[in-house]
């Protein structure tokens, strides 16, 4: 019954947020599900598969000779090479969250819906490096959610289940506990980011990537991630509270993130607090600041301990990292910090994070908003070569969703030879409801028809 009502509350959007929350429980289930059976099939209808398609290079999958044999997926090296992950509807309109890994560097997403696994065409609407999360957009609905409950409460010894699609064999269930939360001593990318796993010995294997992982209520409270390949039972979910922190950025493109120009030391023992009489032995140490950053223009210098982020008690220095960066350029931020055996408030007014840049496609994508093409297609000529290359692909448009690409070659439009934009623009204008596109692709030939859109009026990014 409380999976029942579970999932019938998460079935109806919430108009604000990017997600579905979760009813408040007054306890957490530490039991195992009164039917895991029940649970998985309430569950199931939201999860998804999704066939990544990146144009060149080596696949991220490490299993993918293994897959290859398997299932002939993957082709030659040098052809395109297809990822297998898993993801999960967060929004009845076709949002679904994933792992950013999952679509790294994909020119063509498939989302596999439903028991049938539907084949519907998908589109990237943000991705963040630092946390491996992405946001992917279907077109249709209404779909079933799944609604995310609160990874903060998760207990060690928690029931949990994991589903998604290990080495390619979809809609894949297994159960587990949790073995240990907030794991910052692992880097399964080996790149700088925001690691704070939960870890759990419920099966998560490659191909698991994106999938959820559900407490005993059905709720989601962490998103597969990785696995130790050495070990057995090892396996690794980001917490489900980290997409909800940065999913509102994350839905217009990317995650922009502040700084506060100073280095703080991982860990302040007894006697370190001792020495510097905080009260409590709890905050986190100071160790630089950066010469006319915001903390030095704050009047903040090493050796100074925070203990409080906005009124919350900070006592960790990852925690005090993760909400200074999420906490947004340009705002003022209020800080309780501990110096000379006194506690004072300091105002300090965040600036962006030097060095940040947007990943490669919303810089494409905003190139495109700012300067609309017919269709939401950029051209370029290629001189001595028939046809046009196109340059670019509005990600709202119904060229994309259609599956036109940059780097295709325009041949003709509705009969019409590609020399020259001109003849581009001047056969779109003459086209019907519906234009006929002829392209070649990889030394293929496709078809497709894009049936026109309103005309969009270009806006500045927020």
């Amino acid at each position: 019954m409380v999976i029942a009502l579970l999932i019938a509350a998460a079935a109806v959007p919430h108009a604000q947020k990017v997600w579905t929350e979760a009813p408040a429980a007054a306890t957490r289930p530490t039991a195992p599900p009164q039917s895991i059976a029940q649970l998985v099939k309430q569950a199931m209808p939201a999860v998804v598969g999704i066939v990544a398609v990146t144009s060149r290079g080596e696949p991220q999958d490490p299993f993918h000779d293994f897959l290859q044999r398997m299932y002939g997926s993957g082709g030659e090296r040098q052809q395109p090479v297809r990822g297998i992950g898993t993801g999960f509807f967060i929004r009845s309109d076709g949002l679904v969250a994933t792992n950013g890994h999952v679509v790294e560097g994909a020119t063509e997403i498939t989302v596999q819906v439903g028991y049938e696994e539907r084949a519907v065409r998908g589109v990237l609407v943000g991705k963040d490096e630092a946390t491996d999360l992405a946001l992917v957009k279907v077109e249709g609905g209404p779909f079933p959610v799944l609604a995310l409950g609160d990874s903060a409460g998760v207990e060690v010894g928690e029931w949990v289940v994991a589903i998604g699609n290990p080495f390619g064999l979809s809609r894949s269930v297994t159960t587990g506990i949790v073995s240990y939360k907030g794991r910052r001593d692992v880097n399964p990318s080996g790149r700088p980011g925001y690691y704070d796993f939960i870890q759990t010995d419920a099966a998560i294997n490659p191909g698991n990537s994106g999938g959820p992982l559900l407490d005993a209520r059905g709720a989601v409270v962490g998103i597969n991630a990785a696995v130790n390949p050495a070990g057995q039972g090892i396996g690794f979910a980001i917490p489900i509270n980290m997409l909800k922190e940065i999913a509102p950025q994350l839905e217009k493109g990317h995650v922009v993130r502040s700084w506060m120009g100073m280095s703080v030391q991982d860990q302040m023992g007894s006697d370190l607090a001792e020495w510097f009489g905080v009260p409590g032995g709890k905050g986190v140490v100071i160790t630089e600041v950066v010469e006319g950053g915001p903390a030095a223009r704050a009047g903040l210098r090493p050796g100074d301990v925070v203990l409080s982020f906005e009124g919350d008690p900070v006592s960790e220095s990852y925690r005090l990292r993760w909400l200074t960066a999420n906490a947004g350029p340009g705002r003022t931020v209020k800080m309780g910090v501990w110096g000379d055996r006194s506690l004072r408030t300091v105002a300090v007014a965040l600036a962006e994070k030097p060095g940040q840049a947007a990943d490669e496609w919303p810089a494409r994508a905003e190139a495109a908003r700012k300067d609309p093409e017919p269709l939401g297609v950029s051209v370029d000529e290629q001189p001595g070569l028939a046809g046009l290359r196109i340059t670019s692909v509005d990600l709202r448009s119904a060229a994309y969703r259609a599956g036109l690409r940059e780097g295709d070659v325009l041949v003709d439009i509705d009969g019409s030879p590609m020399r020259n934009r001109a003849a581009f623009r001047k056969a779109v204008a003459e086209s019907g409801a519906v234009t006929r596109l002829y392209v070649r692709r990889t030394g293929r030939s496709i078809f497709f028809g894009v049936r026109k859109e309103p005309a969009r009026t270009a806006q500045a990014s927020p």
